[in-house]
Formats: C-alpha cells, structure tokens, sequence
C-alpha cells in the first residue's frame, strides 16, 4: 500500500512535465525531445515512467531525488537518482524498453 501511494504521488508530480512550457527559447529542443518521448511512449517502443517505477522500485536502495531520460547510443535510458541511507547519491541506469537495471554507479 505504502508503495502505491509513493507512485500515485510520482505520477502526480512528474505528470504535469510535459505539459509545461519552456521557459527559455532554448528550451525548444527540451520540448522536442519531450514530444519524442511521449510518441516513443505511444508507440510502444518504452515504457512510461510508471512502469518503470512498478518494476524497479523494490530493487531502489534509497530516496529518489531526479529521474531523467536520455538516449545513450541510440538506447533509451531512464536515469534515477537517489539518495541512500548513508547520504550517498546513487545513480541507477534503466533500460526504457525493459525496464532492466543496467548498471548503478556512485555519483560521490
């Protein structure tokens, strides 16, 4: 239970993103790219962040502070930051089609 409201409040917050207009002219890529992501996401080609966070979660060691997306050679990545137990920032890569934990490095 505890978990989906973490997520109800994820979606509540980063849902409203997209929406918003940037704030400088440029930003028009950032809007761009958002309009890529939402149609990759419509297609069915990765998977919303929602799903992502479903899946990877209970595998999370910490807080979540920042999630980003990010195509890194051409392989769509979702990268969450956390903040550990120990004060540590953590930076998981997420595969976006799989929602696979690629790899977890220490941004300390």
């Amino acid at each position: 239970m505890k978990r989906y409201l973490i997520l109800l409040l994820l979606a509540a917050i980063l849902a409203p993103l997209p929406a918003q207009a940037p704030a400088h002219a440029d930003d028009d890529d950032d809007q761009h790219d958002r309009v890529d992501l939402d149609d990759a996401i419509s297609r069915g080609e990765i998977l919303p962040l929602t799903k992502i966070l479903d899946i990877v979660l209970p595998q999370i060691k910490g807080r979540i502070v920042e999630i980003e997306f990010e195509n890194e050679k051409s392989r769509p990545i979702y990268e969450i930051y956390v903040i550990n137990s120990d004060g540590r920032r953590l930076e998981y890569e997420i595969d976006a089609r799989t929602a696979d934990i690629l790899g977890l490095e220490d941004e300390d």
